[in-house]
């Protein structure tokens, strides 16, 4: 058995219409590239602008907690009655409990967010602050209402590890503005 391949026809296509048929592939190529190139760049200017707001609208709202506490703190009388100093506690617990759940609100909303990758070193130092923010404002809670139950020992322990990771929140939210400005100008964060 003997197979014939048929025979193909020759193509002739000039230098000229090869030369065109490159050049309309890079053409190709090259709108192709730009395009997605463009695309990309609109989308990290998205991410990051929702990311900017989301930490603004974390900030806010913080700083009405921050506020609160304040106004807690300075409408203290200095020598409270047991009655008056019951009730300022549970008042406390009370701006703690809304504190824990705001920061971990903002938590949820900036861990969700995506980023480009020369922003999450800053979206994670933002979510370590506020993952710290929240462990002091339940532990504060915890002091409060370990005073209320009389245990005085547990309540001053409280206080003492809320107040660390109240420090610890405060490195945090530096890391957050170096990593932030290494972002922003394109380079690497300093060290701390």
């Amino acid at each position: 058995m003997d197979l014939k391949i048929p025979n193909l026809p020759k193509v002739a296509i000039g230098w000229r219409k090869a030369l065109i048929a490159v050049g309309v592939a890079a053409f190709v190529v090259a709108v192709a590239f730009i395009g997605w190139t463009l695309f990309t760049a609109y989308t990290e200017e998205r991410q990051v602008a929702a990311f900017g707001s989301h930490v603004a609208a974390s900030e806010a709202d913080l700083s009405r907690v921050s506020g609160m506490v304040s106004s807690h703190l300075g409408s203290r009388p200095d020598r409270p009655s047991v009655a008056g100093a019951d009730a300022s506690m549970r008042e406390f617990a009370a701006i703690a409990e809304h504190g824990r759940a705001v920061a971990a609100y903002h938590r949820g909303i900036i861990g969700a967010d995506a980023v480009p990758e020369a922003y999450a070193g800053a979206q994670s130092a933002y979510i370590r602050a506020l993952d710290h923010l929240n462990r002091a404002f339940s532990l504060w809670s915890s002091a409060a209402a370990a005073y209320d139950a009389n245990a005085y020992t547990a309540a001053k322990e409280n206080l003492a590890r809320a107040d660390q990771e109240w420090r610890e929140y405060v490195t945090a939210i530096g890391d957050y503005d170096r990593e932030l400005r290494a972002a922003e100008e394109g380079g690497e964060a300093p060290p701390a």
